[in-house]
This record gives C-alpha cells, sequence and structure tokens, in this order.
C-alpha cells in the first residue's frame, strides 16, 4: 500500500468549504476523491471503486488537492491538445477570401491556404490542419480525372468515329 500525504488543516477548512457549494458532476468525483479520504480515511483503492475513476486518478487528484487547492477540482491546466487554433466563425471568415478563386473553377491549393494560415497565426502549422479546417468549413476537393489512366487512345477515337458514323 501507498503511504499517504497527510492533507494540512488549511486545505481541510478549504475542502469544507467548497463542499457546501454546487458544482458540476466531474468536479464533484473529483471533490469526493479527497473528501472521501479526509473525512473517513477511506483508502485509495475503495474511493476508485465507489467514484468511478482508476486508482492512479484518485491518487493524482489528492496529490494536485494538497498542492493546487480546489483548482484541482474544475480539470484546469489538465491534459494538452485540446485548443483550437480559430473558433469556427473566424476559419469561415478566414477562408472567405479564398472563395473568389475557388468560385472562378481555378485551382485552390491548399499550400496557398497554409501559407496565408501561418502568416494570420504566426506560427507553423501542419498541412493536415488545413485539411481539417477546409473540411470543417464544408469545403471538397472536386477535381474531375481528364481521362482513365488506362484509356487507350485510338480505341477511343474508333469508338468516337463508329458512334458518329451510325448515326
Amino acid at each position: 500500500m501507498v503511504a499517504q500525504i497527510p492533507i494540512p488543516k488549511k486545505r481541510l477548512s478549504e475542502l469544507e468549504r467548497y463542499r457546501e457549494s454546487k458544482f458540476p458532476a466531474q468536479e464533484f468525483k473529483h471533490f469526493l476523491c479527497v473528501w472521501l479520504r479526509a473525512e473517513s480515511g477511506m483508502p485509495t483503492a475503495e474511493i476508485a471503486r465507489a467514484v468511478g475513476l482508476h486508482e492512479v486518478s484518485v491518487r493524482i487528484i489528492q496529490r494536485d488537492f494538497i498542492a493546487r487547492g480546489k483548482a484541482a477540482f474544475s480539470g484546469v491546466n489538465r491534459g494538452g491538445r485540446q485548443r483550437q487554433l480559430m473558433a469556427f466563425e473566424e476559419e469561415a471568415e478566414f477562408l472567405k477570401s479564398f472563395v473568389e478563386k475557388a468560385a472562378d473553377a481555378s485551382m485552390l491549393v491548399a499550400n496557398e491556404v497554409k501559407a496565408a494560415l501561418e502568416a494570420k497565426l504566426g506560427q507553423r502549422v501542419h498541412k493536415t490542419t488545413v485539411y481539417r479546417i477546409l473540411k470543417r468549413n464544408d469545403w471538397r476537393k472536386i477535381m474531375p480525372r481528364p481521362r482513365h489512366p488506362e484509356q487507350d487512345k485510338e480505341a477511343a477515337e474508333a469508338f468516337k468515329k463508329g458512334a458518329t458514323q451510325k448515326l
């Protein structure tokens, strides 16, 4: 069994005040991870089963509470890769500058959009980011194939001549 770090008295009083407030379900789970330990001395494994989290997650929440206080319950500063570069409305506004070029049937190249996006954001972005932005805004790649790669040109010409002679 892993030794538990004692919860300071200052944090216990903060926990008691927080218990009286209203909070979302996820915050409630995090609160219970600390409250059950502080109030009844319940072991981490039992808390994990009761709350529905992994035992390691319970320990991390308890450690965060000891270090940061009730801010550990809100989930702020947790995890990464959750931010968007721009809001959906900003993306749509950004792509409006490319509408004219795409509307007159000239080719819109993702590299041009990527360069403009990097200039706007002031940072490098991966090409797949551009494709995801285009997909989110219902832009799609429509490019007819000029001819089949295995097409026999002579057979096609003979077919065209034969079709016109029958008419």
